[in-house]
């Protein structure tokens, strides 16, 4: 792609804030050593890949402690949406999002009362999306067992806990052609697509190193 010097001012002077999360450091030896997958081959470009549409989304959700029942509160009011099963360890928060749910037209399954119970029902082959909202070390295992399994998957964040879980849930959902999404409304504020745009188009050159910070304002 050819792009004139005025054409990259424009649109970098739009980046802002965006750009202070993506810093490009000369340390190469240094990354190649610390990060893992560093010869990866690229399964298939998930980036703009749109899976086949489904006319309505079953979904499972596993976790339903703290933001759990929210997400399945939000989620039934979504049309085009059929809520086909609820996950959690302990009985009495599952019983609790299904009494919610009275009245609405979601007739959730349950599974409850056993460490493995998520698996039966990502096993299930009725359910097309696992929405996980689980403590943070089940995140990326989670995710990795339902892709195989044939299902998109949402991850509240942090989606995995170590750069190995990151790359197993790259490696998974290209192998898979199962979407991975995470669960953060910020990583597609304005800023941070218009930077991702210009890394594609290879405004940046060949970025080896990048850094991100988080203030939370109060």
């Amino acid at each position: 792609m050819k792009t004139s010097r005025r054409d990259f001012l424009k649109v970098s002077s739009l980046t802002g804030i965006g750009l202070t999360s993506t810093t490009v450091s000369k340390s190469y030896d240094v990354f190649k050593k610390e990060t893992p997958f560093k010869d990866r081959v690229q399964h298939f470009n998930m980036s703009g890949y749109a899976a086949p549409k489904i006319e309505t989304v079953r979904i499972g959700f596993v976790g339903l402690g703290n933001r759990g029942p929210d997400a399945v509160k939000r989620m039934s009011h979504v049309e085009g949406t059929d809520i086909k099963a609820l996950c959690d360890l302990r009985p009495e928060k599952v019983d609790a999002v299904k009494k919610d749910l009275e009245g609405s037209k979601h007739r959730p399954e349950v599974y409850t009362g056993k460490p493995e119970e998520w698996k039966k029902m990502c096993d299930r082959p009725d359910i097309d999306l696992v929405y996980i909202a689980t403590p943070w070390a089940l995140h990326a295992p989670m995710a990795i067992y339902a892709m195989k399994a044939g299902k998109h998957v949402c991850i509240e964040v942090p989606a995995a806990k170590t750069l190995e879980e990151c790359w197993e849930l790259v490696e998974t959902s290209e192998k898979t052609k199962k979407h991975c999404i995470i669960l953060e409304n910020c990583c597609y504020d304005f800023f941070e697509l218009l930077t991702l745009n210009m890394i594609r188009q290879g405004m940046f050159g060949e970025i080896i190193h990048g850094e991100g910070a988080y203030i939370h304002g109060e």
